[in-house]
């Protein structure tokens, strides 16, 4: 799945598929969270960019997201990746990611779109370790979830992200990388609270996310108001 250059894991051609709501239904949690400026989708969008930035750099040539948001799909193509629709018919987190892989060809991650901290090596180093395996994933820094599940070509494991997602990933087979957690602090800070978020700032935001959350805002308002 990668190979190394300048010493930086850089991923091979491969799919990676990230899967958002609408930014107005995204993180509810989030909504009590003053450093959000009370524009919690902006926060939303700003750290789904960050993330898919953080991939891109990484080397990952096909990336895929599934919305059924117009503005993730607009700022999806802004950087460079394919935007799906939810599939008809069908609705939740699995449902997305699965329709965002049937096209792939080769191996496919799976990745939450909510990592704000996620640094480019980080992101090849996971997929350096997952190689080793036909099915592998990261679990998030609570242990129950999941981060990231790397599954190789033609191998049957299919995404089940949700509530005790590490569980049943390694029951399907897929071997947990890092379960010490040892390494990759930022690939497994997903941000689903106010406390999640203080946690990924301290660990470093990407650039999107870090200007979101330096508006004061008041002046956040008065840009809404223009």
């Amino acid at each position: 799945m990668v190979h190394m250059s300048d010493g930086i894991p850089v991923c091979e051609p491969i799919t990676v598929v990230l899967a958002l709501k609408e930014l107005q239904h995204a993180k509810s949690r989030l909504a009590a969270e003053p450093a959000a400026l009370g524009d919690r989708a902006a926060l939303v969008a700003a750290m789904f960019a960050d993330t898919v930035d953080a991939v891109r750099a990484a080397g990952a040539q096909t990336i895929v997201v599934v919305s059924p948001d117009p503005q993730v799909h607009r700022t999806a193509r802004a950087l460079g990746a394919l935007a799906l629709d939810e599939p008809a018919g069908a609705s939740g987190l699995n449902a997305a990611l699965r329709h965002g892989a049937a096209a792939a060809t080769g191996g496919v991650v799976y990745l939450q779109a909510d990592l704000p901290a996620l640094r480019a090596e980080t992101f090849g180093a996971a997929l350096a370790a997952a190689a080793a395996y036909p099915a592998a994933f990261v679990a998030d820094r609570h242990r129950t979830g999941t981060a990231l599940l790397a599954v190789g070509a033609g191998i049957g494991v299919r995404p089940a992200f949700g509530p005790d997602s590490a569980a049943a990933h390694r029951a399907a087979g897929a071997v947990e990388l890092d379960p010490q957690q040892r390494w990759w602090p930022d690939l497994r800070c997903d941000v689903d609270t106010p406390g999640d978020l203080r946690i990924a700032s301290d660990l470093g935001v990407g650039p999107r996310t870090r200007a979101v959350l330096s508006v004061p805002a008041c002046d956040a308002a008065h840009d809404r108001g223009r």
